[in-house]
């Protein structure tokens, strides 16, 4: 269920507010984690859920991108990681292949934007349909702007909604989740963020599931050849103050993501293949049955997967 995410990018959202990866291409969203702001290259999938989903900015033929901007981008992934989680997986590191279809409006600094999360392969595709968990919905508002020469800030919402649950399972009839959430980026030698958020689920059924969540992130970007660079990220993920009742000890309290990808821009058009490596702590005690002294197997707590994203910039 939810729990299993301890129910949010990003983005998707740490990337959909956070610093991500698109930083490394000098964009200040967090994965589509984040709509970006209007630049020369446009976020990728703005809407995907926090860094997790590793996007990165796409890059124009234009000089100076528009204000107003519609992105249109659809993501295949061999699996759907969100903070360190394998949402979509029987295990951590199965690869049921999912699809991520996003649409982001930016007027400025104002981002409004939609992102789905749709499985397409494995035995348990109903199974996480009917506890809330797949069939994703999201909403996404944002904003951002710059401090200085070379700080950034966004703050926004993202609103989750699994509207095909089955309230039978889920025990309620729409899983709803709430994220209000603010990051910063310092451009240097390399791009450095920080994304707070609080995840907070709507229903008490799945209250437990609500936490803060505190992501820094570092990013670069290397030119490659022409207008293509490969884009590197790195972020960490600690789950505070969580809901759970006293003295119950939360699971996957801690991530780690490594993001790679490189960008390839047809005038408005793109094409992004992704690498990504992700690392989650597991509870001390993972068996039912036989309690003691086993720990999590390094197969309960690493999962690498890939992905390529296909947009379509329309300047406004």
């Amino acid at each position: 269920m939810r729990s299993m995410k301890m129910h949010s990018m990003a983005a998707v959202l740490g990337s959909i507010l956070s610093a991500s990866l698109a930083s490394a291409a000098g964009d200040d969203a967090s994965e589509p984690t984040d709509p970006a702001e209007p630049t020369a290259a446009a976020t990728p999938a703005a809407t995907t859920p926090p860094a997790d989903t590793g996007a990165t900015t796409a890059a124009t033929k234009s000089e100076a991108a528009p204000s107003k901007l519609i992105n249109l981008d659809v993501e295949a992934a061999s699996a759907y990681v969100w903070r360190g989680i394998n949402l979509y997986g029987e295990n951590q590191n199965t690869q049921n292949f999912a699809v991520f279809p996003s649409l982001t409006a930016t007027f400025g600094g104002l981002s409004i934007g939609y992102f789905g999360g749709f499985q397409l392969t494995g035995d348990n595709k109903q199974e996480k349909v009917d506890n809330g968990t797949g069939a994703e919905q999201d909403l996404i508002l944002k904003y951002s702007g710059s401090l200085a020469n070379k700080l950034s800030y966004s703050a926004g919402l993202v609103y989750w909604l699994y509207p095909f649950a089955d309230r039978d399972v889920a025990n309620t009839d729409l899983p709803m989740y709430l994220e209000p959430g603010v990051s910063a980026t310092y451009t240097t030698a390399v791009d450095l963020g920080l994304y707070v958020g609080y995840y907070r689920a709507l229903q008490d059924v799945n209250a437990a599931n609500s936490f803060v969540y505190i992501n820094p992130s570092v990013a670069k970007s290397l030119p490659l050849t022409g207008d293509i660079s490969l884009a590197l990220g790195l972020s960490a993920g600690f789950k505070a103050y969580t809901n759970l009742a006293s003295g119950q000890e939360g699971d996957r309290p801690f991530d780690l993501t490594l993001n790679v990808g490189a960008t390839l821009p047809f005038s408005d058009m793109y094409v992004t293949p992704q690498l990504h490596a992700a690392f989650a702590t597991r509870v001390a005690d993972l068996d039912p049955i036989a309690p003691g002294d086993q720990g999590p197997q390094f197969s309960d707590e690493f999962v690498a997967w890939a992905g390529v994203h296909v947009g379509y910039n329309i300047g406004l």
